[in-house]
């Protein structure tokens, strides 16, 4: 086993001071020690897939409550892979031909809102199964008229989207009566609930089906997880004979994601603060700090002698050494956000040390693209991987 600051330099790729969250851009989260053992023991085994992820569903029913679950490579493949068992429920031959959708209910619900960018579009998840989205509402609304205007007889499935980056100034059908809705309209309700602590409130509330990133909140390996109506569950499992075969999971990622299950909703989907409130001291210790809606935010406001933008100081730290992702820079208020729940407490010292020498440096970033799903230029994306 390598300790994990020795790979860096043995591979030649820099280790980021996550003050940004669990992005995907930053491999999310970090993996807890018993999640770690669980993957580890996998890697040494041969077991049958199937019953593997048998195994897992018994897991995700007793630990959400759902009547059946699986796992998945990640959660942008449960949208693919949850839109196909919407048109073709369990039946083989149509599993077999899609993203074909001839002869299938092949039109899936999607509020415009909620078709967020996470690094791509919620709407080009969908259409890989051949699926095709109707977009419903505007940018800022959707009610009951726009669900009910769009139910048809070709509609196979309801979206909805629980997300940060979805309009939060926007007025929105509740879930619950979206899933009333799509429930007397004879089609499953699937929400995506991507970095989402908890499933049981979308459950609760009426979901069909409920998708996660497990490698977010629950800190497993890269992977997904589906829960909810077992039939549904069982057709999403058996598009791993037709298009899930391409988004496959391996026994680590199976193994890694009930070990994460277990852990998170064993102490009932709840992170731990205590470091978060131990960060915030060391990082007020030397900056002035003020604390966000939720207890792992922070912000450090800009001297108002700085003459540089929120945006020119998050991007100089990300092309510094080490590099420092914060999670928001808010040019309006001159104030830099960060999200402590994966920055290592032994790194608040070191974020410190970088935003202090980064406000007396005069020398701009060399990249200052908004902060965006791209999070860099379009220049340097064409350039990978011909990165210094």
């Amino acid at each position: 086993m390598h300790p994990p600051d020795d790979i860096c330099s043995r591979f030649g790729f820099k280790r980021v001071i996550n003050a940004m969250g669990m992005p995907t851009i930053l491999g999310a989260n970090t993996v807890a020690p018993e999640v770690r053992s669980a993957v580890d023991a996998a890697l040494q085994l041969s077991v049958e897939i199937d019953e593997l992820q048998a195994a897992a569903c018994r897991v995700i029913r007793r630990r959400t409550g759902a009547a059946g679950g699986c796992v998945t490579s990640s959660c942008s493949a449960a949208l693919a892979i949850s839109a196909a068992a919407a048109m073709t429920g369990t039946d083989l031959a149509a599993i077999s031909r899609l993203p074909d959708t001839a002869g299938l209910r092949n039109q899936v619900i999607l509020p415009l809102a909620h078709d967020v960018n996470f690094g791509a579009p919620v709407s080009q998840m969908l259409r890989l199964s051949g699926a095709k989205p109707v977009h419903i509402g505007t940018a800022s609304h959707f009610d009951r008229f726009h669900l009910r205007g769009a139910l048809g007889e070709a509609v196979c499935a309801v979206f909805f989207v629980d997300s940060g980056d979805v309009n939060p100034g926007g007025s929105y059908l509740p879930l619950s009566e979206c899933a009333e809705m799509a429930e007397a309209g004879g089609v499953p309700l699937i929400v995506d609930t991507a970095a989402g602590p908890d499933v049981r409130p979308f459950l609760e509330a009426g979901a069909s089906l409920v998708l996660t990133s497990a490698h977010k909140q629950m800190g497993a390996p890269t992977s997904g997880m589906i829960c909810g109506n077992l039939d549904l569950v069982r057709a999403c499992y058996l598009q791993n004979y037709g298009i899930g075969r391409a988004m496959k999971v391996g026994k680590e990622g199976i193994l890694g994601c009930v070990a994460a299950v277990e852990s998170w909703y064993g102490r009932n989907g709840r992170p731990r603060p205590d470091a978060w409130q131990r960060i915030s001291g060391t990082l007020a210790s030397q900056l002035p700090v003020e604390p966000g809606s939720e207890p792992w935010e922070v912000a450090i406001p800009l001297p108002t002698e700085f003459g540089g933008s929120a945006r020119w100081l998050a991007n100089r730290l990300r092309e510094g050494e080490p590099p420092v992702w914060v999670s928001r820079a808010d040019d309006a208020s001159r104030r830099l956000w960060m999200d402590l729940r994966v920055l290592r407490e032994s790194d608040a010292p070191t974020l410190a040390k970088r935003i202090l020498e980064a406000l007396e440096d005069p020398g701009g970033p060399g990249d200052e693209p908004p902060y965006h799903d791209l999070y860099w230029s379009e220049r340097r994306l064409l350039e990978w991987p011909h990165w210094p």
